[in-house]
């Protein structure tokens, strides 16, 4: 019962800490096209403290085409590099995990509404984050 309670507290602080990326500016930041995504993922790198090529390498083989999927998925990677218990929950309880995540990201209007004007679901999205911060193990 405990574990369960610790997953579950881990989980919701994966959610609450993806969506504080970078500095509670997701919402307004997110790229609309690669050059855009790139030079936010550099700028991610140095405030996480990590090798802004190793963050542009993730964005480049992220395994998805649309910019603001390649960027949420390279902010995933960034927040599992900085915080390898999300890395962890990432990994061992991705439908959970998603499922958070999205529900976080539809409880924040302005996210919803960037995403949408994107053409970028909330589970999407989710999953995009939720995919890099698993491969950041």
């Amino acid at each position: 019962m405990g574990e369960y309670a610790l997953v579950t507290a881990a989980v919701a602080s994966l959610a609450i800490s993806l969506l504080a990326i970078p500095e509670g500016q997701l919402a307004s930041r997110l790229p609309t096209t690669a050059a855009k995504a790139r030079a936010l993922v550099a700028r991610d790198a140095r405030s996480h403290r990590v090798s802004t090529a190793e963050a542009k390498a993730v964005l480049g083989r992220a395994p998805y085409r649309r910019p603001p999927l390649r960027y949420l998925y390279a902010a995933g990677w960034l927040d599992g590099r900085k915080n390898p218990a999300s890395c962890v929950f990432a990994k061992a309880t991705p439908g959970d995990t998603t499922a958070s995540v999205s529900a976080a990201i539809k409880r924040d209007r302005r996210l919803r509404s960037r995403l949408a004007r994107m053409h970028v679901t909330p589970i999407q999205g989710a999953r995009a984050i939720v995919r890099g911060t698993a491969a950041a193990c």
